[in-house]
Parts: C-alpha cells; structure tokens; sequence
C-alpha cells in the first residue's frame, strides 16, 4: 500500500530522504579534492589515485543496476540505513597509514563504500516515488540536487579540512552517517510495492505533463550528462591546485559554488518543467551550459573570480540530470520501475567512472585543463539529443 499521507507529511519525509542522500554523496565527494595531498603523503601517481576515486565512482553506481532488480516487495527502510553507514567508510579511504599495499587497501574500501552509495540511490528514488502529493519533477529535483549538494559540499568541507588539520581529520566526518540513517529509520518512510508504482504511473504522468520517451535514449543523454559531471567533480579541484597555483580549500570551494548554483537551479526548473515541458528545460540547459562552461575555463586561470559564473553554470545546466531521472519515471521501456532507475541512476555514472578511468593516464601527458574542455562539448551533445527527442513528440 502506499503512502497515503498528508502532503506536509511527505514533504517532511522527502527531506528526511534528501538528507540522507545528501550525506552519502558528501562521502563520495570528500575524495578527488584532495588527490594532490594524498599523492604527497603515498607517493603514489597522480592517475593511480584517479584510478582509486573513479573506482568508488564506479561501484556506487554500477552496483545501483542489481539493486534495481532487488526487493520489489520490501517496504523497509531499513536498507537505505545500512547503505548510508557502509557509504561512510569511503573517508577512511585518504587516512590509511602509509604502506606497501595502500592501493589495494585504498580499492578495496572504495569498492565496499561503493556498494553502500549504490543501495541508497534506487531504494531512496523508489521510496520518493510513494510520496505522490508532490510532483514527481519536484520531489525528484529535490532528492537528486540533496544529493550533488553533499557531493559538491564534500570538495569544501575535504579540502578545508584537509588544509588546516590534515588527512586524518577526514575521519571525523563519519559521525554524520549514524545521524542521517537513525533520521530515515525513524521518519516512518515506506517504499512503494512496484505493483503500486506502475498503477499509479498513468495518473502521475498526465498530473505532471511528464512525456514518454523511449528509456534507451534518455539512459545516453543521462549518461553523457554524467560524464560531464564526474569530469568537473574528480579534475577541476586538482586543476586549480596543482595546475593553475590556487590554494587547496579555494579549489574545492569552486566545486561547491557550482553546486550550490546546481541546487537552486534544479528545484526551480524542476518546479517549471510541468509547464514549460521537460525536453525544452533540457535542451535549454544545455546548450546554455555549454558556452558557460567553457567562458569559465577560459577566465578560471586569470581570476578566482571566475568561481562566482560557476554558480550561474550550475543554476542552468545542473537540472539536466534529475530531468533525466524523472523522465525514466515514465520512460516507454519494458523494464521495471526499479530496474530503470538503476540505470539511469547507476548504469550512467558508471560509464562515467570508466571514462575517468581512460582519462587519468592521459592526465599524465596533456594535463588536466584541456580534459576539462570535454564537459562542454558533452553538453552540446547532450542538447543535440534534446533535439532529436522533441522532434520525435511532434506529431507526424
């Protein structure tokens, strides 16, 4: 049965949701920061350590894709909790003594907090999807940019401390895991049966003006748009440190501003997607995006200032995503509820992972600056589809 409660109870569980979203991706985005300081202190290579952060990438959403399939008719919370403390160990990942074996250790805690961020994104998206008072844009945005705002507040909060107190400080972050999944198991949230789900996915897709689009295309567009994202979160920081001589809390600040603009900018389009419609919000964000992106490239090494037209970028091209993830809500696809949301959510932030793999050993030969040229051109990609699925809604 679902959940048939009040919408200010919703609304309050939504939150309660969105904060545990928050603090799981905040783990995940503590670690590329602080790539620099890490290689100082292990002696590792730059690329290997890439490696290690696109390795805890990778299993945070590739193992979303068999979670997807699991417990279709589980209510309980209790998974969501579980994952949020197994996500937290992904800080522990910069505080290993130094050592021989630091590679394979620092892999295998990145594999294992993985899994932890990968049960914590189809379940909490399937658990949104019961609080149907709220429009799906809506409750999607704010679950989704909850979660990029922990892991863009992640580059600050590593960074500073990581600045001023050192690596080892990192592991007091951990606290706030127990926080956020005693929070979520005591708010009341139940997930939806996926019985449930799909008869309430006709009343749902004509409420929200939402459009069928075919799931194969839209897990591309998802895909390339998170690409663009894990190439900015995991090279930017390092960029600015190393590259260009900015210091260390200022380069995970400049992450942050992007998403705190990438917050705004997703709850408030997610709000007018309904009347505006979800492809035209799409396509705009991202051919906007694109020549901001790379206006800031171009100013990023001759002034911080630049930072601020981060959160200006972040406003309009953030959106992109969390549209996608609604958009799957009511893909035309013959794949369950769940199972969609693991790919679109994990299947496509995997790819970017592997991206990232293929990138780090081409940092050692061109640098990271000229990689960071590939998010706009991402975009462009990106609203080229758009395109070509608007035109497909158009009636013959």
């Amino acid at each position: 049965m679902g959940n048939a409660l009040s919408p200010t109870r919703h609304w309050r569980q939504l939150l309660v949701l969105s904060f545990a979203h928050a603090i799981t991706d905040t783990f995940v985005g503590m670690i590329a920061p602080v790539l620099v300081p890490m290689r100082d202190r292990y002696g590792m290579s730059l690329a290997l350590l890439i490696f290690v952060s696109s390795l805890l990438g990778f299993s945070a959403n590739i193992f979303q894709i068999p979670v997807g399939h699991m417990r279709a008719r589980f209510t309980s919370p209790v998974l969501i909790c579980l994952g949020v403390l197994l996500a937290g160990t992904a800080v522990f990942i910069p505080c290993l003594p130094p050592g021989a074996a630091n590679a394979a250790f620092m892999s295998a805690v990145a594999l294992a907090a993985g899994i932890g961020v990968a049960i914590v994104h189809p379940e909490g998206l399937r658990a949104v999807h019961g609080l149907d008072t709220i429009p799906s844009s809506l409750s999607t945005a704010v679950f989704m940019v909850a979660g990029f705002m922990g892991f863009a507040g992640g580059a600050l909060i590593s960074s500073t401390l990581t600045g001023y107190f050192g690596l080892n400080s990192l592991m007091w972050a951990y606290l706030a895991a127990p926080v956020a999944a005693a929070a979520l198991f005591s708010s009341g949230i139940r997930l939806p049966l996926e019985t449930e789900a799909d008869q309430r996915k006709s009343a749902l897709e004509l409420r929200d003006n939402v459009p069928s689009v075919p799931f194969v295309p839209l897990f591309i567009m998802a895909a390339v748009l998170a690409t663009c994202s894990q190439i900015q979160a995991t090279l930017l920081p390092s960029y600015l440190h190393e590259e260009v001589g900015y210091p260390l809390p200022f380069s995970g600040l400049s992450f942050t501003l992007f998403g705190v603009g990438g917050m705004v900018g997703a709850i408030t389009w997610g709000a007018l997607a309904p009347r505006i419609g979800h492809l035209r919000v799409l396509l705009l964000s991202s051919f906007i995006g694109a020549p901001l992106t790379a206006l800031y490239l171009l100013l990023a090494p001759r002034s911080q200032a630049a930072a601020a037209l981060l959160t200006f970028t972040g406003f309009v091209v953030y959106t992109g995503f969390p549209l996608c993830i609604t958009l799957a809500r009511y893909a035309f696809s013959s794949l369950r509820f769940g199972q969609r949301m693991g790919l679109i959510s994990g299947g496509s932030w995997g790819i970017a992972a592997v991206v990232l793999w293929v990138l780090g050993p081409v940092t050692e030969y061109t640098g990271m600056g000229p990689l960071l040229h590939l998010i706009w051109i991402g975009y462009l990609a990106a609203g080229v589809l758009a395109i070509i699925e608007i035109r497909r809604q158009r009636p013959a």
